[in-house]
């Protein structure tokens, strides 16, 4: 499988016992003409589990693994008839540039702009969508607008942001996350490392709490986690914490302390565009969700004054156009 693992355009590559299925950005997903022998099967999932130090049998029949730039699960044949193996590659750069977003038709040049500047303006980021539909690449690319000076925590179980590797130079510490070292313990140890940008590659559970407890104290955040809408992120981190003794008040906390909700999706053919951009505000009490953006049109609502005000403490005097705009209105402006 070295030739799938190599080309950069190949996401995913599955063996489910019969077929080899390939999931690549230019031709989608599709049929592989290789075969795997059930002894190569066997042997990759005898080396892993030697490497990782793990049991996989009957017993243990799920295997996990990873290196830098994989993420590996095999299932045991007691489970699926024969042993069933997912490898998702994790590129150590950012597929996306400004430039490929808008020609791609990923989504129009004022929304690239507008992301890009959500970053700069230090708004706190979710980035929702289905599995697959490129969430964390998205969280990549909005991360190299954090400004070099600015501390940046990764929190990760296994590592896909590779912050560092893409933002060379930048001030930066990557906590690793397992079952001894939880997310909310990394999270809480985060705030005595003086970290102002807190990036998690996928907020899944209770960790929310401690994320919003976070931001509470004014760090920012950008964190991907498995959304059907912008409108219903407040719901979902809610339904995240489970059986927790939490009141109306953390549904307040998300308005309050969520600045922007993306939607992200891809269709059958690995088509990745932006499907919904929203803005939470709680003012005066009232909690709102101001989607400016869904089904890959704009809508009639304004970004909330209190969205465009953060913009300007940063210099933003319109969100929605570019460094290159902003400065050319500003010379226009002073001649």
């Amino acid at each position: 499988m070295q030739e799938e693992i190599d080309d950069d355009n190949i996401t995913d590559i599955e063996w489910d016992g019969y077929n080899l299925w390939i999931t690549d950005l230019r031709r989608g997903s599709y049929i592989s003409a290789k075969q795997l022998k059930e002894e190569y099967v066997d042997n990759l999932s005898i080396r892993l589990a030697n490497i990782m130090k793990a049991s996989f049998n009957r017993s243990c029949p799920v295997l996990e693994a990873n290196t830098e730039e994989l993420r590996i699960s095999i299932w045991h044949e007691t489970r699926c008839g024969k042993k069933s193996v997912a490898i998702r590659k994790i590129p150590r750069s950012v597929r996306f540039n400004h430039q490929s977003l808008i020609s791609s038709r990923y989504a129009p040049e004022t929304i690239v702009n507008l992301l890009e500047n959500c970053t700069k303006a230090h708004m706190n980021c979710v980035i929702g969508g289905q599995p697959h539909a490129g969430k964390t690449e998205l969280l990549k690319y909005m991360s190299t607008f954090i400004p070099a000076e600015e501390k940046v925590g990764v929190y990760e179980d296994n590592q896909e942001i590779h912050y560092r590797i893409i933002n060379p130079g930048k001030k930066c510490v990557e906590f690793f996350v397992d079952g001894r070292f939880s997310y909310s313990q990394v999270i809480k140890a985060g705030l005595r490392h003086n970290v102002d940008w807190m990036l998690l590659s996928e907020s899944r559970g209770i960790e929310v709490l401690d994320l919003l407890n976070s931001l509470s104290t004014g760090s920012y955040c950008m964190t991907t986690m498995h959304l059907d809408s912008v409108r219903g992120l407040p719901d979902r981190m809610y339904n995240m914490l489970g059986e927790s003794n939490v009141t109306d008040r953390f549904i307040n906390s998300i308005y309050k302390y969520i600045d922007v909700g993306v939607l992200v999706e891809c269709d059958k053919h690995e088509k990745r565009s932006i499907r919904e951009v929203g803005f939470f505000t709680r003012t005066h009490g009232k909690n709102k969700c101001t989607v400016i953006y869904e089904n890959g049109e704009f809508t009639k609502e304004e970004i909330p004054g209190e969205m465009v005000g953060r913009f300007i403490k940063y210099g933003i005097g319109n969100p929605y156009a570019g460094e290159k705009e902003e400065n050319e209105k500003q010379k226009v402006s002073f001649l």
